[in-house]
Parts: C-alpha cells; sequence; structure tokens
C-alpha cells in the first residue's frame, strides 16, 4: 500500500489506472506538492513512486497537473525529467520555462534533440546561460531564437550573435530585436545596425529607384541615429571604450556631437566631450547638466570647435533641456 499522509491511500500503484481522470489529476496535484515542499522521508518516497507511474497516465490533464506543481522542486530524477520534459507541448512548455530542477547540460540536450516548442519554452527560461542561449542560437527554430533574442535575463555572447546573423541574415526584425538589447558590446550593436542599415540602402535603390550616393548618405544618417539610441542604453564604460576608438580615427568631430543632441542622447554628448578633454565622465556631466549655456560654451571651446559650430550646438542643447 502506497500511503501519503493527510492525502490519499492506494493499494498499489497500478490502482491509479482505476480511478476517475479528475480523481487522478488531484492526486498529481498533491504529489506534485509534496515533491515541492521541504519535508522528506516516508511522503517524499511514496510521492515520487506515484509522480513516476502519473507523469506517464494516459490523460494530458493528469500529466499536466503534475508538471505544473513539480516546477518548484529543486531536484527531480532524471527518469523523472525526462518523462515531463519531452512530453506533449501543454506538458512540456510550463515545465521547461519554470523548473528549478532543470540543469544547463540537461536544458542543452532538449533543445538540441526536442521539437520547436521545447525550444521555445527553454529560450523564455529566466537567467538563461549563455552555453543554453548559444544552443537555441545554434539549432533553434525562427520563433525560439526570436524569444531568445528579446529575453533580457539570456546571457548573449559574441558567438551568439555571430551565430543568429550567419543562419538568419536577411530577418531584419530579428536583427533590430538583438540591437536594442542593452547588454550587447558596442560593436556587436554597431554591426547590427550596419546590417539594418545595409537592407534600408537596397529597398530605397529599388523600391523608389533613388542614386547610390543619395541612398549612402540616407543610410548613413538612419546609421548613426539608430546607433545612438541603441548605444545610449549601454553601460557607461563600453559607452566610452567605442567613443574614444572613435577619437582616435579622428572621427569623433562637431557633427557626431549635433546627431547625438538631435536625438535627445545627452549621455553621449557629455560622454564625447568628457572623451574629447580626456577628462572623467563625472567631472563633466554636472557641468552639462547646469543648462547654463556659457558653462558649455567654454567646454566646447576648450574642444577647439570654432565659434560659428559651438552657436550651432548650443542651439541644439537647448531645444533638448529647455
Amino acid at each position: 500500500m502506497v500511503v501519503l499522509r493527510d492525502t490519499f491511500a492506494v493499494k498499489d500503484v497500478e490502482d491509479l489506472k482505476n480511478l476517475e481522470q479528475s480523481a487522478r489529476a488531484e492526486i498529481a496535484r498533491k504529489v506534485g506538492h509534496i515533491l515541492s515542499s521541504s519535508e522528506d522521508g516516508a511522503d517524499q518516497k511514496a510521492a515520487l513512486e506515484l509522480a513516476r507511474v502519473l507523469a506517464e497516465d494516459v490523460a494530458i490533464s493528469v500529466r499536466e497537473a503534475l508538471s505544473k506543481e513539480l516546477r518548484a522542486c529543486i531536484f527531480l530524477p532524471e527518469d523523472l525529467l525526462a518523462t515531463i520534459a519531452r512530453d506533449v507541448e501543454q506538458v512540456s512548455m510550463p515545465f521547461l520555462v519554470a523548473s528549478q530542477a532543470i540543469d544547463d547540460d540537461f536544458l542543452e540536450e532538449i533543445v538540441r534533440s526536442c521539437g520547436d516548442s521545447h525550444q521555445e519554452a527553454i529560450a523564455m527560461r529566466n537567467g538563461l546561460s549563455e552555453a543554453v542561449s548559444f544552443a537555441v542560437s545554434d539549432v533553434g527554430c525562427l520563433v525560439a531564437v526570436d524569444k531568445l533574442a528579446v529575453n533580457d535575463s539570456a546571457d548573449l555572447s559574441r558567438r551568439t550573435f555571430d551565430k543568429v546573423i550567419e543562419r538568419f541574415p536577411e530577418n531584419m526584425g530579428l536583427m533590430e530585436k538583438l540591437a536594442a538589447r542593452a547588454d550587447l558590446p558596442t560593436q556587436v550593436i554597431e554591426d547590427l545596425v550596419f546590417k539594418v542599415s545595409q537592407s534600408f540602402g537596397k529597398m530605397l535603390i529599388e523600391k523608389y529607384g533613388i542614386s547610390n550616393d543619395y541612398s549612402s548618405y540616407l543610410v548613413s544618417l538612419a546609421n548613426r541615429q539608430v546607433f545612438s539610441r541603441a548605444l545610449e542604453v549601454s553601460p557607461l564604460p563600453e559607452v566610452e571604450n567605442y567613443l574614444s576608438q572613435l577619437h582616435a580615427r579622428h572621427h569623433l568631430g562637431s557633427d557626431v556631437l549635433l546627431t547625438y543632441l538631435q536625438n535627445n542622447n545627452l549621455r553621449l554628448f557629455t560622454m564625447s566631450i568628457a572623451v574629447l578633454l580626456h577628462k572623467p565622465y563625472d567631472k563633466i556631466e554636472p557641468l552639462v547638466a547646469t543648462r547654463e549655456k556659457k558653462v558649455l560654451a567654454r567646454l566646447l571651446d576648450s574642444v577647439g570647435f570654432s565659434k560659428s559650430v559651438i552657436g550651432v550646438l548650443l542651439i541644439s542643447y537647448e531645444r533638448l533641456v529647455y
């Protein structure tokens, strides 16, 4: 006899098959609740024995009830994990999205061996590791990769980005979602924006018949605007590193600062001045934040800009802060 304190008793696990479906579903919920609790002892052992049977019940509703309760378990035997994780979508997806008992090796195995719905569920998991994220990018269906791109808690590395580009080079929607992430290195963002801009330029030429030169101009303008928006949410050290590289190539000019002001990117504008003056950001930021045009004019003069250029930048600054 299998007895669970204060819940139910059956003479043999095989007796479960003779119970009504609704009764088996209720037993599944109770079994899952017991296994999810921190208590140990006879109840846990008996519940585990019943769980193995319920995980292969003919009724999806019974297996679904069990899987939903087992999401809170911090440990489950490998055979039970595999049974639930490889079940039909209705049973496996809620479990794969939230189960605390699945390690990275098992998640990667499921991504590489199971169907689209399983990949999609794993791509939505909170705190997805770099290894599992790469597995999704490597073999996952488009929908799974799309869900991965918007999962802000997933750890996406350069190799993951490269794999997505390799597999879905023409999917501009996916590229834009990756470019909007706040955790990607600036070089990755720049590459993504450049790719989106290339597609935009091709569309302009083919659809509207405009010249290559004019198309290139529009693309460069769009490129800078989109990239500045993506860069604005990047970590400050990344921003400083990118602008320092730009300055080293003599590309951090007044036109770049003007673009930042016109696109409401005050942080980028401030960091640009800091880089140009070789000063720490926290020394320049309070001066720019004063909203005093005379203070900003002195900073821009120290950079070496002409009076006419300073005048244009001040006008844009005034429009932004007032």
